[in-house]
């Protein structure tokens, strides 16, 4: 019975712990962009220094992935993201030679709320979604 009263006593008691407000932190510094992984476009963060705009987001997709790794990119390393906005991605390279893939990466990386057209080499191609 002085068993029982214990550890009732215990239990009530609890363990000493007094609940507090959750700690603010700031947002996780880093781009996400997509690579192809099981030849499907994969949402992978990459760790910045800084806060990532779209600009920069394609820019890192844009240096490639390391050979031997999970992903791979079928996005040219001279794409030359050159501007970003909600409706339009214009790069350096001609649009109409990218791969299927390749656009799905670059427009879903681009983040835009809806279809974007890409703009390259004096082309067009779009408007394109990113693939659900």
């Amino acid at each position: 019975m002085k068993r029982s009263l214990v550890l009732v006593a215990l239990l009530i008691a609890g363990c000493g712990v007094q609940p507090t407000e959750p700690i603010g932190g700031s947002r996780a510094k880093g781009a996400v962009i997509y690579l192809v992984q099981d030849g499907e476009v994969t949402p992978v963060l990459r760790p910045t220094r800084h806060e990532s705009s779209q600009l920069s987001a394609l820019e890192l997709l844009a240096q490639g992935v390391p050979p031997g790794g999970l992903y791979t990119t079928e996005v040219p390393h001279d794409l030359g993201p050159k501007s970003v906005d909600d409706k339009t991605v214009a790069v350096t390279v001609d649009v109409t030679t990218l791969s299927t893939m390749a656009v799905a990466q670059i427009v879903c990386t681009a983040a835009a709320p809806g279809p974007v057209t890409l703009q390259g080499g004096g082309q067009t191609r779009g408007p394109v979604s990113c693939p659900d």
